[in-house]
């Protein structure tokens, strides 16, 4: 019964303390409830209104997710629009111009609001329990960087009605022991937890103190999260998922997802480099065939052999560089690649062509100096 104790006696107190800071926002409510309709209709008007109106991050974080809950409706009518277009710019426009939306919305207008007023802010995706019980489908919820730490917010389950204010704000910076009772993110880093607690754990209501179990910096992951690429991203996500059992569907569904969006980034790359050797190998041919032309025409203008030499050497450079790009193709970690076949031997017929004109030209150059 001890940890039990020590659960809800922390949860009282975080409670107590959330209650007081309530008490301390009711000026930023009023403001926030009351952002005129000609600044709502984009994030980056509502985010411009917030900034001019709030000077610390606490109050910007809060005028935001004030005006969230209280101007966008729950509605299960966008379920699938949501799900044939995941664009995160749509997920937000969408549901702005038409003022209700499901969760994916919630936190994407929060998170797109966040990061416009200068907050450092991360839309999550995960999934719930409620009553004991594992939701069937997945939820999304948010994090924001405030007063030099994380904290959780689920505006989709504190949304009232339009217009009008919330009755009850629980899910407002909500402490990370506390939010993982009811929320499990798919990346166990967003659970913000030193100790991150596997999906079945979760599932199984066996979350508790974990003595000895492998210290996890989240806060420097995140950090380092922030400024990557997008294909390490996902590739340092995915493997965190991976890592943390994948139990149900939901993961399943977004290793999945994960695993096209690493595709998707490596046939684009894949594609950007046959096409740049493409464009070498016909960047070199233009070049030849310019030599050709002077050849034609009894090497004139005269030209040293130095600038002759120069013509050949730079035509070998952009082949070879068509092969490096060809080489990185070839590589590829993509399921679908690209066929290199036909342009390394164009590149391959091109460079004996090259070192045939060159040893041509040494030859009669040598010819001509003897006469």
């Amino acid at each position: 019964m001890k940890p039990l104790f020590v659960i809800i006696t922390f949860f009282f107190l975080w409670y107590n303390t959330y209650a007081q800071g309530e008490n301390d926002y009711k000026e930023t409510d009023r403001l926030a409830l009351n952002i005129p309709a000609s600044q709502t209709n984009s994030t980056t008007d509502i985010a411009a209104f917030i900034n001019s109106h709030f000077d610390t991050d606490s109050k910007k974080v809060r005028a935001a997710y004030m005006w969230v809950i209280s101007h966008i409706k729950y509605s299960t009518d966008s379920i699938h629009r949501i799900i044939l277009n995941e664009d995160r710019d749509q997920l937000v426009t969408f549901a702005l111009r038409r003022r209700k939306g499901v969760c994916e919305n919630f936190a994407a207008i929060f998170d797109d609001i966040c990061k416009k007023a200068g907050l450092r802010s991360f839309a999550v995706e995960g999934y719930t329990k409620q009553n004991n019980s594992v939701d069937k489908i997945s939820h999304a919820w948010n994090i924001v960087f405030t007063n030099n730490q994380w904290s959780l917010y689920d505006p989709t389950w504190d949304a009232g009605q339009p217009g009008y204010e919330p009755v009850n704000i629980k899910y407002f910076q909500v402490p990370p022991s506390v939010f993982i009772q009811s929320h499990m993110p798919f990346d166990p880093m967003f659970q913000l937890l030193n100790y991150p607690v596997t999906y079945k754990e979760f599932n199984n209501d066996n979350i508790k103190s974990k003595n000895g179990a492998p210290y996890f910096n989240y806060a420097d992951t995140l950090s380092q999260f922030e400024n990557e690429e997008p294909l390490l991203r996902y590739t340092s996500a995915y493997n965190r998922i991976q890592n943390n059992g994948v139990l149900n569907n939901m993961i399943k569904t977004k290793l999945t997802q994960l695993r096209f969006e690493i595709e998707v980034i490596y046939q684009v790359k894949d594609s950007i480099l046959y096409n740049d050797a493409v464009a070498d190998y016909n960047s070199a041919t233009n070049e030849f065939n310019n030599f050709i032309a002077y050849r034609n025409n009894q090497f004139k203008p005269e030209k040293t052999d130095a600038e002759v030499q120069l013509t050949f050497d730079d035509i070998e450079k952009k082949i070879a560089s068509a092969r490096r790009k060809l080489k990185e193709v070839n590589q590829s970690k993509a399921t679908l690649t690209l066929d290199t076949g036909d342009i390394e031997y164009a590149l391959n017929t091109l460079s004996d062509h090259v070192k045939e004109q060159e040893l041509f030209t040494k030859n009669y150059k040598a010819t001509v100096r003897e006469k």
